[in-house]
């Protein structure tokens, strides 16, 4: 297998994923050589971008692909804030302990820099709104803690090796090529009930509040924590785009972007929901000079053309 120099080459976990796909295709357009591997990837090479199929717990895979890149995204995750929720063995087994395989590698490969996708509207809790980097972590689900403790591992090692590391702490990222997920994933979710007619339950009010990130300004922003390179030791941002929208808010503007009126179904309060999720971001603008350029109107429009020409292939 050729590989890039490792003096720039950029090694993608996860990459078949959401925002992998997307991250990819970002660093690509930048032209850095990038490796990305995942289960589901093909295995190809289609310009700077070589493809590998494997599993991130293939230690002797890992240390291959190391030797020829000096940056890591980590965008690999196997649960979501429900998956886990009576399982929370799933978050140490599925997220925690493929982060445990490659940081055992570190000693090896000392000159290297990790960017982590972690999770703004999950690590918070209540806090979560105005929220700054150094506000207390009190995540209310096991998905949110184990983020939490992946940051810890990630701190733990910059302080005992030479690798650098940035958590990314996104709200929630949607854009163009975003599946329906149980319990997760709301615009596409939102797109489908526009389709079949179906009702969108709203448990409560329909008040709780979230900032939503296109899925491209997130991908730009490692892109150019990538070049530019992660601060010394371990930095954490929170990634917001300031597009707030309560959830029937975020429906109405799904009526407006598809043109079809979505029924909603109102249920009694889960109690698990945070009421408001909106970061501040003036960090990662003060050091990489990052600030969100898609605004909602545009990005959900964006997401109904996709949506529904995937509907029709029977993809969506």
């Amino acid at each position: 297998m050729s590989m890039p120099a490792a003096s720039d080459g950029v090694l993608v976990l996860g990459s078949a994923g959401f925002a992998g796909q997307a991250i990819v295709r970002q660093l690509a357009a930048d032209g850095l050589p990038v490796t990305a591997l995942g289960r589901a990837e093909r295995v190809t090479r289609e310009g700077t971008v070589t493809r590998v199929r494997g599993s991130i717990e293939d230690a002797g895979l890992l240390a291959e692909l190391l030797a020829g890149c000096r940056t890591i995204v980590y965008a690999a995750s196997v649960t979501t804030p429900g998956a886990s929720a009576r399982e929370p063995v799933l978050e140490v087994t599925g997220n925690l302990l493929p982060l445990g395989r490659l940081l055992e590698l570190a000693p090896a490969f000392p000159d290297r820099q990790l960017i982590y996708l972690s999770s703004a509207g999950a690590i918070y809790g209540d806090g979560a709104n105005g929220a700054v980097e150094a506000t207390p972590l009190k995540p209310r689900s096991y998905y949110g803690a184990g983020k939490a403790a992946a940051e810890a591992f990630l701190y733990a090692c910059t302080a005992i090796s030479g690798w650098r590391a940035a958590a990314l702490r996104p709200t929630n990222v949607y854009g163009p090529g975003q599946t329906v997920g149980k319990g997760f994933a709301i615009v596409p979710t939102l797109f489908g009930h526009a389709l079949d007619g179906t009702p969108f339950p709203i448990w409560g009010d329909g008040r709780n509040v979230r900032d939503y990130c296109h899925v491209d300004d997130l991908a730009g922003l490692v892109a150019t924590i990538a070049a530019a390179g992660c601060r010394p030791g371990f930095t954490c941002y929170n990634v917001a785009s300031g597009h707030t929208a309560s959830v029937l808010d975020l429906v109405n503007a799904c009526e407006h972007a598809s043109g079809r009126t979505i029924a909603v179904e109102r249920l009694p309060p889960r109690g698990v929901d945070v009421a408001h999720v909106a970061p501040v971001g003036t960090a990662v603008a003060a050091d990489y000079g990052w600030t969100a350029r898609i605004g909602l109107a545009e990005g959900l429009a964006q997401c109904w053309d996709w949506f529904r020409r995937a509907a029709e292939r029977g993809q969506a």
